[in-house]
């Protein structure tokens, strides 16, 4: 794994070459006759493939080993850290990419790509977030505390998680989570703060996120036309799936989105989205439920 400073991209890439290739015309009319059609899975972890409250994902076991069986990659999406993502892509018996803090960190395994990836996302190195936090919080006097504040046990309390768990949730690099602690209105007010410096706020399952301009959504996309590079004669259809506010924008740019009913009472809008499923359960039971669906109704079309 490469840390690129302060464009926060862990890509290893392969060798730049490429084979040679029909001409783009011919290709583009073989595509349009014969394409097949390969499908991508971003899914959020807490609240979405995670329980919410006991981080169990075993209701999803059988369908996630079915996604891999079928060779469908399953990227993991999450406001979590790279120390704790490493953690569950290799739980989860998964080898693909994984976007991590919310969009500010892309890591991918070395070869998983023939070409390299390279962008540039907005972000800013985690001291300077904070900074701007301790700087807005004390001129408007708001009741919230960040993790960098909580510490590593403070972090391991509010969450639940063990404290070697929680130290990695502490690694960060490009977003601070914040306890809040105040009023609706007064968040509102917090947000807008921040927007006038350039900043972005979004709210997970648990926590606000403070970070840099960008989101879930624009990792996403890169990573979508990696796989179009990747399966240069088939036609990528991505599927999306969360819980919270910060995977609006990654449920709205994907083709099928699957909004997991979450615990923050924060509505999901997604009105004109062309396909979004609404399972009933939470977590990974929905999950899985949904997913299933999606197996049965591309088995059915003879497609992976």
């Amino acid at each position: 794994m490469h840390n690129n400073g302060a464009l926060f991209l862990h890509f290893v890439s392969a060798s730049t070459l490429r084979h040679h290739q029909a001409p783009r015309h011919a290709r583009d009319k073989q595509i349009a006759i014969h394409a097949a059609i390969r499908r991508v899975v971003f899914t959020d972890l807490d609240g979405t493939l995670l329980d919410h409250d006991s981080y169990d994902w075993q209701p999803a076991a059988g369908t996630l080993d079915e996604l891999k069986a079928r060779g469908i990659p399953v990227v993991l999406v999450s406001s979590k850290t790279m120390a704790e993502l490493e953690e569950h892509r290799r739980a989860l018996g998964l080898d693909g990419p994984v976007i991590a803090e919310n969009g500010a960190v892309i890591d991918v395994p070395e070869g998983y790509f023939p070409q390299a990836i390279g962008t540039g996302t907005g972000s800013l190195h985690r001291s300077e977030l904070q900074r701007h936090y301790r700087e807005i919080r004390d001129s408007g006097h708001y009741d919230c505390v960040s993790f960098e504040e909580l510490g590593d046990a403070g972090v391991a309390e509010a969450t639940g998680l063990t404290l070697s768990e929680a130290t990695m949730a502490n690694e960060r690099e490009a977003s601070e989570p914040i306890h809040w602690n105040d009023t609706e209105s007064r968040l509102e007010n917090f947000i807008a703060e921040a927007e006038a410096r350039g900043l972005s706020c979004t709210r997970g399952g648990r926590f606000v996120h403070l970070m840099g301009k960008h989101d879930k959504a624009d990792a996403v996309r890169t990573l979508c036309e990696a796989f179009r590079e990747k399966w240069s004669d088939a036609e990528i259809e991505s599927v999306a799936l969360g819980d919270g506010p910060n995977d609006l924008g990654m449920l709205r740019v994907a083709d099928v989105a699957v909004v997991i009913p979450g615990k923050h009472g924060v509505p999901m809008p997604l009105d004109g989205h062309k396909d979004a499923r609404f399972p009933a359960d939470a977590g990974p039971k929905g999950w899985a439920a949904a997913m299933r669906e999606l197996l049965d109704s591309w088995h059915s079309q003879g497609a992976s």
